[in-house]
């Protein structure tokens, strides 16, 4: 890829261009900072950093194991640090300078997919790819209804999901691996932008025969001596056991899952009870046993669910249409019981 010079924004002067956009330009037409590197060698960068290994980052992206350590050894050269360190038997790993710009590349990767968009919408369409992550537990009953009725509207954009817990949410979102996540407002840093959207208060869950199913609403009190289905999830399973605090002593669970699914059957099944909050649609489990949902009579915290980004990445158009069409699909949601 040949180097992009001051001719380009001469092209361009007499157009109005977006702020990304923009930017990017002003990035690459420096005359007293003339690029010495590619985007194609930046892009060499971020997948040999993810794989650790030139065989692996070859083989992602169909080329010889030769061409992409050469083009990674001239973008050493062109920026004056080392970016890996080359294990003999065992691949790479990234340097203190490679973890540094690695965030910075991908950023700038991304801003450059920007601009290409930004030429296809002027042709009528929008196109591009979105690194969404979503909560574990929140990630079968949200987001593939979610993503169903967005592409339905933009056939050009194609995701890339994650289902992480919390912390590698955030992790995906500080490294710029995640354009975007959703999750709850847990332990979140000041460099993560968070949309409020949701509010989701905790409810019960219990066998059709438990001696409470007919009752309108459920006291914590009534559950303590009945067996717990904890889901056993990072965050959860902390904050639904904390709803005892008010009431005595915290429940011991009988049974434990970190899938959703499970502790809904179990339940079903009739091994006792749990604490859920995300809206369900079905009171039927996937073995074909039926459970009752009960909201609780106490004053109980919710949680809140909504959207997280870096504030630290700038979010390219297609992320903010997506990010857009999130707020109007969650906040429509509710708990029908």
């Amino acid at each position: 890829m040949h180097s992009i010079g001051f001719g380009y924004a001469m092209i361009f002067e007499h157009f109005t261009m977006p702020p990304i956009e923009a930017r990017l330009l002003e990035m690459l037409s420096m005359e007293t900072h003339p690029l010495r590197y590619s985007l194609r060698q930046l892009r060499y960068f971020v997948v040999a950093a993810e794989a650790l290994s030139f065989t692996g980052a070859a083989k992602k992206l169909h080329i010889s194991q030769p061409s992409i350590s050469t083009a990674l050894a001239d973008l050493e050269a062109s920026f004056g640090v080392q970016l890996f360190i080359r294990h003999h038997a065992s691949g790479l790993s990234l340097t203190q300078a490679g973890r540094d710009l690695l965030g910075q590349a991908r950023n700038l990767l991304k801003i450059a997919e920007e601009l290409q968009m930004a030429a296809k919408e002027m042709d009528g369409g929008m196109t591009g790819s979105i690194a969404l992550g979503c909560l574990v537990s929140l990630a079968p009953p949200l987001m593939p209804g979610l993503i169903s009725r967005f592409t339905a509207g933009h056939a050009g954009i194609s995701f890339r999901t994650v289902e992480a817990h919390q912390d590698g949410l955030l992790r995906g979102l500080h490294d710029g691996s995640l354009d975007i996540a959703l999750t709850y407002s847990l332990d979140l840093t000041e460099d993560i932008a968070f949309t409020p959207l949701l509010s989701l208060p905790p409810y019960v869950i219990l066998p059709k025969t438990h001696r409470l199913a007919r009752a309108r609403k459920v006291a914590l009190a009534d559950l303590q001596s009945e067996p717990y289905v904890m889901l056993d999830l990072p965050h959860s399973r902390e904050y639904f056991a904390a709803l005892f605090d008010a009431v005595g002593s915290r429940p011991v669970p009988a049974f434990r899952s970190s899938q959703p699914e499970v502790v809904r059957g179990m339940v079903a099944n009739g091994l006792g009870y749990s604490i859920l909050n995300f809206p369900l649609k079905s009171n039927r489990t996937v073995d074909g046993e039926d459970f009752v949902i009960k909201r609780f009579k106490d004053n109980v915290n919710a949680t809140t669910l909504g959207i997280a980004q870096s504030r630290t990445m700038r979010p390219r158009q297609v992320v903010h249409r997506f990010a857009s069409f999130c707020e109007n699909y969650i906040r429509r949601l509710h708990i029908d019981t």
